[in-house]
């Protein structure tokens, strides 16, 4: 290396190393709190709602069992040799049918999301990388250099020694 260092205030040098401590610090702090945020994600998609869902099915078949057996006994009534028209049975039935098959469609949108979400992670994750790399090698290294350089630089101004009284 040639040339002149241009160095004003070895102090500065200090005070850069300790934002960059903070960054570094901060940073990692950051990518810790985004990974647990990720853990949350894929538990909520990939076990609380497709249990939900399952739930949902078991309560929407159910129902609709109760519909198409209320529509029966509706069905089988007469009064006065005259059979109900079972209009609100039949609209219960199929409104029951409708909710079982929102729900099945949930359970099979639950499944597509699942399958995205852990792609769009790992795409995350490999984004990420780079910034890792540098807060677990790049960053340390730099936080070294610049303890060395103030400490040479230090030495050299002959700092360290007290000053006159």
């Amino acid at each position: 290396m040639t040339g002149n260092a241009n160095v004003r205030s070895i102090p500065v040098i200090r005070e850069f190393r300790g934002a960059v401590q903070l960054f570094l610090e901060e940073a990692q702090g950051s990518l810790d709190a985004i990974a647990m945020e990720m853990q949350r994600a894929f538990a909520w998609v990939e076990e609380e709602r497709p249990h939900y869902w399952e739930r949902q099915s078991r309560r929407a078949f159910d129902q609709v069992a109760q519909a198409r057996s209320a529509l029966h006994t509706c069905t089988m009534r007469t009064v006065a040799d005259h059979r109900p028209s079972c209009i609100e049975e039949k609209q219960a039935l199929a409104a029951a049918k409708r909710r079982l098959e929102h729900c099945q469609e949930q359970m099979k949108r639950v499944q597509k999301w699942a399958v995205k979400i852990r792609h769009e992670a790992d795409e995350f994750r490999g984004r990420l990388s780079g910034l890792r790399r540098l807060l677990e090698n790049d960053l340390p290294e730099l936080l070294a250099q610049l303890d060395q350089a103030a400490t040479a630089l230090e030495a050299y101004a002959d700092i360290t020694a007290p000053p006159p009284t």
